[in-house]
């Protein structure tokens, strides 16, 4: 079963300090209200997320290694 968004937010928020919830769920939701109304085709918008993922991900290993 998938998670709705604001579960997601909600869950993403909590491994962050209480005092930066409400903004870590806002920035989620817009994102995600974003994409909804983008006129951007869909396997356009993937590939965006599949790159951005790739990139912050390969930063993050080289930050740990």
């Amino acid at each position: 079963m998938t998670a709705s968004l604001i579960d997601q937010a909600a869950d993403y928020a909590e491994l962050k300090s209480s005092e930066h919830r409400l903004m870590v769920q806002r920035a989620f939701m817009a994102g995600a209200l974003a994409v909804l109304t983008s006129k951007t085709p869909r396997n356009e918008l993937i590939a965006e997320c599949v790159a951005f993922g790739r990139a912050i991900g390969t930063q993050a290993e080289r930050a740990t290694a």
